[in-house]
C-alpha cells in the first residue's frame, strides 16, 4: 500500500497564471507536497496553437527524476494551469493502489496530435481510448523509464511521444491481461511469511529443475507452491476462482490447473 508521504506532485509552470495559483491553493488545501519545475524560466514548448509542442515539460521532468532516488517514491505528474485537486493524497494514492499497475495515465475521447494512429490504439472495455499526457501517476523507476529515451526538442510533442510508447506492442506489454483483486492484505502476509519461513529461493535463472523439461523461459526468482506442500491448495484456488475467469474472457482456452485436475481424477 502506498503511504501519503511517498507521493510528490510535479508540474511544470513558467508563469505564475490566475490558474496556477488557484492549483496551489487546492493542493495546500488537501495537503499535497508539490515541486514546481521551471518556474522563471522561459517557454519554448509552443502554444498548442499552431503545432503540437510540450516537450519541454518532459525535458524538465527527466532532469527533476535524475535527482531522485527513493525506489519507492510514486509520483504525479499533473498540469496546473487548467487542473485542481478535489481530494487528498490518501484517497489518491487508495484508488492508484487498487487498480495494480505501477503507472497510470489520464485518458482522453479524442485522439491528438495525429488522428493517423488511432488504429494502432488497443480497444478498451471502460473509459475513453486515447491516453492523456495531462495527468499520470507512477512508481519512481516506471517514470523515468518512461522518460528515458527523451531526446526532443522543446517544442516537441509530449502527447505524441507518450502515445508512440503507448502504441508499441514492445513497450505495452500484455494489452489483454485483466487485473482483479483475490487475496486479502492478511491472506498475503501469511503467505509471504510462509515463504520467507521456508527461504530456499530459486537463482532466477533459465535452468530450472523443478519444472518439466528444466528450463523456465521467463525466470524468476521464487517458491513453487509444491515446495511448502501447498499445490493441492493452490490448484483448488486456481480451479473455483481463476479458471471461471478465464472461460469468460478467452472462450475456448484452459488454466493449467484445469489439465492438471484431469490428471489427478485418472490417477
Amino acid at each position: 500500500m502506498c503511504v501519503p508521504d511517498k507521493l510528490l506532485v510535479l508540474t511544470v509552470a513558467t508563469k505564475e497564471t490566475d490558474g496556477f495559483r488557484r492549483f496551489l491553493r487546492s493542493a495546500k488545501h488537501f495537503n499535497y507536497t508539490v515541486k514546481v519545475l521551471g518556474r522563471g524560466e522561459k517557454w519554448t514548448g509552443g502554444d498548442y496553437t499552431t503545432a503540437p509542442g510540450g516537450g519541454q515539460k518532459v525535458r524538465l521532468l527527466k532532469q527533476a527524476l535524475d535527482q531522485m532516488t527513493d525506489q519507492d517514491q510514486v509520483i504525479l505528474f499533473t498540469d496546473s494551469y487548467d487542473a485542481i485537486f478535489a481530494s487528498g493524497p490518501k484517497e489518491l494514492l487508495k484508488k492508484f493502489s487498487q487498480t495494480g499497475h505501477r503507472l497510470l495515465f489520464s485518458s482522453e475521447s479524442l485522439l491528438w496530435p495525429h488522428r493517423l494512429l488511432e488504429d494502432k490504439h488497443p480497444h478498451v472495455a471502460l473509459g475513453n481510448r486515447f491516453l492523456g499526457s495531462g495527468g499520470f501517476i507512477g512508481f519512481l523507476p516506471s517514470v523515468k523509464q518512461l522518460v528515458s529515451d527523451w531526446s526532443g526538442a522543446d517544442s516537441d510533442s509530449d502527447q505524441l511521444f507518450y502515445t508512440k510508447i503507448y502504441i508499441d506492442p514492445q513497450q505495452r506489454p500484455c494489452p489483454d491481461v485483466y487485473w482483479f483483486p483475490v487475496f486479502s492484505e492478511t491472506a498475503c502476509d501469511h503467505i509471504v511469511e510462509e515463504m520467507e519461513t521456508f527461504g530456499k529461493w530459486s537463482g532466477g535463472g533459465n535452468v530450472d529443475k523443478r519444472i518439466q523439461g528444466g528450463y523456465e523461459n521467463v525466470p524468476t526468482i521464487d517458491i513453487h507452491m509444491n515446495q511448502i506442500n501447498y499445490h493441492r491448495e493452490w490448484q483448488k484456488f486456481l480451479l473455483d476462482y481463476v479458471a471461471p475467469v478465464t472461460e469468460k474472457m478467452y472462450p475456448g482456452y484452459y488454466t493449467r490447473a484445469q489439465f492438471d485436475l484431469a490428471l489427478w481424477s485418472d490417477t
